[in-house]
């Protein structure tokens, strides 16, 4: 005689049933699992390629990179083009701009005086030319 559980189904049906479940908990975990290996595959491919793209493309890709960053993040997108071309510059190339620019403004009062001499000597050398 079959025995029979408290709803009415045979305990061979039960057993079948639960090994299907399993089997199919098996299946969609295994799915799961190699589906999400492609795509972290994908996106590592991806990473990589950009990673590539970036070292060979120097200074003028990673300033339109920055510059477009910051456009999208509602910025200034010349600030971010030369903030994106600075982070391109290797570190000596860093300290040199770096440097120069220390330099310009401790040297810009004189500079300016500098300008300031030659035009009032341009002025004085118009200013006798007109008179003769």
């Amino acid at each position: 005689m079959v025995q029979v559980d408290e709803i009415g189904t045979p305990d061979g049906a039960r057993s079948a049933f639960e090994d299907l479940k399993a089997s199919l908990r098996r299946l969609l975990a295994t799915l799961l699992d190699r589906a999400f290996g492609i795509a972290l595959t994908g996106v590592e491919r991806l990473a990589h390629g950009l990673d590539e793209v970036t070292a060979r493309g120097g200074i003028p890709l990673n300033a339109l990179v920055g510059g477009g960053l910051a456009a999208l993040g509602g910025r200034n997108p010349v600030w971010g083009a030369i903030v994106g071309a600075f982070r391109a510059l290797s570190p000596g190339a860093r300290v040199a701009v770096i440097a120069a620019l220390m330099l310009a403004l401790l040297l810009l009062p004189l500079t300016v005086v500098l300008l300031l001499l030659v035009l009032i000597v341009g002025a004085i050398v118009a200013a006798t030319r007109s008179a003769d």
